[in-house]
């Protein structure tokens, strides 16, 4: 049987893992956020995220969601990958999208402004499965050449990564993709 999201899981699987154990590889990323200071300290918080989600988790990164609250960026959106870093007394979260090369913006809903509505909201109001946190971005990751077609989309990020640079500077972290 086919996992739901697949093609989309092809692509997020080895970045989430990559953040996970590749220390240059997550401060890549943090390098790209407002949370640059931390990027050499910081780490991935994955085993407390993994039992703050229960024993049907299939994983600490994907496909965080809630129903119980009813604002514009959690009413029937989710989170394709969530990372919660800790660094001494600080404690932060990476909300990702993840778009790959066949995958295009909703038409019906502001996908992209939801992001980081949700972000500020599970600072304040976490889910009961979500680690609390003191701090949020939002990052993008999708091909270089769907940046035209996503046209407002990408700004509404805070940070935007690419396959491509992806597997530039990554190769090995990025070899399914």
């Amino acid at each position: 049987m086919m996992k739901y999201g697949a093609t989309e899981y092809a692509y997020a699987e080895p970045f989430a893992e990559a953040l996970l154990s590749d220390s240059k590889f997550r401060a890549w990323i943090l390098n790209k956020t407002k949370f640059a200071p931390f990027s050499a300290t910081a780490r991935v918080l994955s085993e407390e995220m993994l039992a703050a989600r229960g024993k049907s988790a299939e994983s600490w990164w994907r496909s965080h969601y809630t129903e119980k609250c009813r604002c514009e960026g959690c009413s029937g959106q989710e989170t394709d990958i969530l990372a919660i870093f800790e660094s001494g007394d600080a404690r932060f979260a990476l909300h990702i999208e993840v778009k790959q090369p066949t995958d295009r913006f909703p038409a019906n809903k502001d996908q992209s402004t939801n992001y980081g509505i949700r972000a500020t909201c599970w600072i304040e109001n976490p889910p009961t499965a979500i680690l609390r946190h003191g701090d949020a971005a939002t990052v993008l990751v999708c091909s270089a050449f769907k940046l035209k077609e996503y046209a407002a989309h990408p700004s509404r990020f805070d940070a935007v990564v690419t396959f491509e640079s992806l597997r530039l500077d990554f190769p090995d972290a990025t070899k399914a993709l």
